[in-house]
């Protein structure tokens, strides 16, 4: 007597697998986009703990002069306009004497699957957090 799979058997756990797969991906993606939002946060937060030393050392936010944060034009130093992982670019807009609002846009794999949920992430000299997206500030930060 033979004994293997029919090609029936076959086809069932084949569109088994390809059900558990349909279901999986999606939640995969969501996970994936959530570990690269975190690569925003550091970078916000980076860029704002430099911001809070130039106004230790110079009493503005905005001066350059012996201030590791900004360019000599007035724009954020190379080093934290762009996240560590590339997932974010960061702008201080507006930046004046004593407000900044740092801006994280989604760049690179971030911006090539899409972030609808959070969209771009923001944070201000307060402190306070926020998005641009269909999602909360608690889903996102």
């Amino acid at each position: 007597m033979a004994r293997g799979f029919t090609l029936i058997e076959l086809l069932i756990v084949m569109a088994i697998v390809a059900l558990l797969a349909a279901i999986a991906y999606p939640s995969y993606q969501n996970q994936v986009r959530k570990s690269r939002r975190s690569d925003g946060h550091i970078a916000l937060t980076t860029a704002a703990q430099q911001l809070e030393r130039c106004y230790t050392i110079n009493g503005v936010y905005n001066q350059p002069a012996g201030c590791n944060a900004l360019a000599a034009d007035g724009t954020l130093a190379a080093g934290l306009a762009t996240s560590q992982e590339g997932n974010y670019t960061v702008v201080a807009n507006p930046l004046t004497q004593t407000t900044f609002v740092l801006t994280a846009t989604p760049a690179g794999n971030q911006a090539a699957v899409g972030d609808p949920e959070c969209g771009n992430l923001s944070l201000n000299q307060q402190g306070l957090r926020g998005e641009s997206g269909t999602g909360t500030v608690a889903d996102c930060w």
